[in-house]
């Protein structure tokens, strides 16, 4: 089934310590821990399906792109098939968005059906995740680009615009349909009232993001794409240095309680990108 749905979005309301909120990652992220006391919100969550030029990167913070690319299934890490799709991906990020340069720095295939286990959860395989977050902070965005540039580089490009962006598909030959990703139109948004900063702890360091919480229940704009196809991919903003443009996207995954369960095997690739322009 498509069309718009009622399902749960999993937002912080307090901590079961009176902190502030933090994840504790283990290496590899073999476990994430929190202190969310545990809650849902019951939501609209808009299908885009025939609607799908409808939505403006800079405007609502995300937009869907057509990808007719040679990369239908996953991929090893350090294989020409990963090259090829690093490339492919950058190539057309850079046409789109009118970028000097675009640098894919990370992704990772996120398998639906029955949770991963620890041994088989890496860097680049994990389980899809149930809340509302962004994957960087400002501070976490000034950080990648000095790491991916050199400080010098990143120096001179950072008086220019820059943005983290992410891009996110199914792929394999199966429609998506199990835990589809959910992005928050940036308009919809109250900077100071549903942003709240996200420590994440890992074991070697430590880094800061962003979670969200719900202070009117009818305020968010939630939407997905119903029956999902590896030739369409969603494209939705985590920073842009540029002040007047939308800034961020929230994403979670869902449980979308309106599909049958499904036997089919089932998988998301996101990939995060550094997006430079002159």
């Amino acid at each position: 089934m498509g069309g718009d749905v009622i399902a749960e979005i999993n937002y912080l309301t307090h901590t079961i310590d009176g902190s502030p909120p933090r994840f504790l990652q283990g290496s590899m992220g073999l476990y994430v821990k929190s202190n969310f006391a545990p809650s849902s919100t019951r939501v609209t969550i808009h299908d885009l399906r025939d609607k799908e030029r409808s939505l403006d990167l800079d405007t609502h913070g995300m937009e869907l792109l057509k990808y007719d690319g040679s990369v239908q299934d996953e991929f090893k890490e350090g294989s020409e098939e990963q090259r090829a799709h690093y490339e492919e991906i950058s190539d057309l990020l850079k046409k789109h968005l009118g970028a000097s340069r675009v640098i894919i720095y990370h992704h990772v295939f996120r398998a639906r059906g029955p949770p991963r286990t620890l041994e088989e959860i890496n860097e680049n395989q994990r389980n899809p995740v149930f809340y509302p977050h962004l994957d960087v902070d400002p501070a976490g965005a000034h950080v990648k680009m000095k790491e991916l540039l050199g400080e010098e580089e990143a120096e001179r490009k950072m008086g220019h615009r820059f943005q983290v962006i992410n891009v996110w598909r199914p792929v394999g030959s199966h429609t998506l349909t199990d835990k589809p990703l959910a992005i928050c139109d940036y308009r919809s948004v109250n900077p100071a009232k549903d942003v709240h900063q996200l420590e994440i702890q890992g074991p070697m360091s430590i880094t800061t993001a962003y979670t969200m919480s719900c202070n009117d229940r009818d305020a968010h704009q939630w939407y997905y794409l119903s029956k999902m196809r590896s030739d369409e991919m969603f494209v939705f903003k985590m920073f842009d240095s540029k002040s007047d443009v939308a800034q961020f996207a929230f994403h979670t995954a869902f449980i979308n309680e309106h599909e049958p369960p499904s036997n089919v095997d089932q998988k998301s690739l996101e990939m995060r990108c550094l997006v430079c322009y002159d």
